[in-house]
């Protein structure tokens, strides 16, 4: 897991996978349509080195306070504009823009056709156009979960089934899954708290993004696979006056005009 605190304020999430694959093996002479074939004997009686397509998801649970701890939640999707005359050349779109109140109303998927997003806004901060001080996260693009509602992993792990929840803090909530979900003989965490439908407006947020890979292995793979990424990103959306990273001072490298002048002078 990897953090990256950028310069110009964002905050980019890292999840770097690499190991060794697991594997299992099939009949001779037969493949899997569930697993990639990693080997084949050279006999006809030889056992096949299969590994399995499979998933990995992560939850990210981000305690926001957004120049301080009342928050609003908004859900921004980019959408194109109606036919008419206020759309002459028909390429006109926007971003629509909707305040979220409740846990209920938070339970999303993320939406790549509209750029969905969702920026979380501060209540008693503005910027210097009036508007309110926020971030913005933008979700991973990764696939939901492929098995369907019986698979029985959805019994302790019901909050994959959305990439994208928000509730208010609570010090007890801090595993999606519930504290225990090898031994809870029934659903907890996100999917029962949010029953309770409690007010996220002007809340101390706390948002919680699913979100992961699907990995078709290769044989470049095997025996150990290279690394692959699923990664995400907080970026400041009116948090700032203007660009932060025109203020940054002056580094002086070693190698320039600069330095060399600076050197001669001492």
């Amino acid at each position: 897991f990897f953090i990256e605190l950028r310069q110009d304020g964002g905050i980019q999430f890292n999840v770097k996978l690499t190991g060794i694959v697991s594997t299992s093996t099939v009949p001779p002479g037969q493949d899997s349509k569930y697993a990639t074939t990693l080997f084949r004997g050279n006999r006809k009686d030889d056992i096949q080195l299969v590994a399995p397509i499979h998933q990995h998801f992560f939850v990210a649970r981000l305690d926001m306070a957004v120049d301080g701890i009342k928050n609003n939640l908004y859900e921004v999707n980019v959408v194109s504009e109606s036919i008419g005359k206020h759309n002459p050349y028909n390429n006109g779109f926007y971003a629509q823009k909707n305040h979220i109140t409740s846990e209920i109303d938070a339970v999303r998927d993320c939406n790549t056709a509209t750029s969905r997003h969702w920026i979380v806004e501060s209540t008693t901060r503005k910027n210097r156009t009036g508007e309110y001080t926020g971030y913005v996260l933008h979700p991973a693009a990764s696939t939901p979960p492929l098995g369907n509602d019986k698979a029985a992993f959805f019994q302790r792990a019901g909050f994959l089934k959305k990439q994208f929840w928000a509730t208010p803090f609570n010090l007890d909530e801090r595993f999606p899954g519930g504290d225990f979900p090898n031994q809870c003989p029934r659903p907890d965490g996100l999917t029962e708290w949010t029953k309770k439908n409690r007010s996220i407006e002007k809340q101390d947020l706390v948002l919680w993004h699913v979100f992961g890979t699907t990995h078709v292995v290769r044989l470049e793979d095997w025996p150990v696979m290279p690394c692959a990424n699923a990664s995400f990103k907080l970026e400041p959306f009116g948090f700032f006056d203007c660009s932060p990273v025109v203020n940054l001072p002056k580094e002086c490298i070693g190698a320039s005009v600069a330095a060399r002048k600076e050197a001669a002078k001492a």
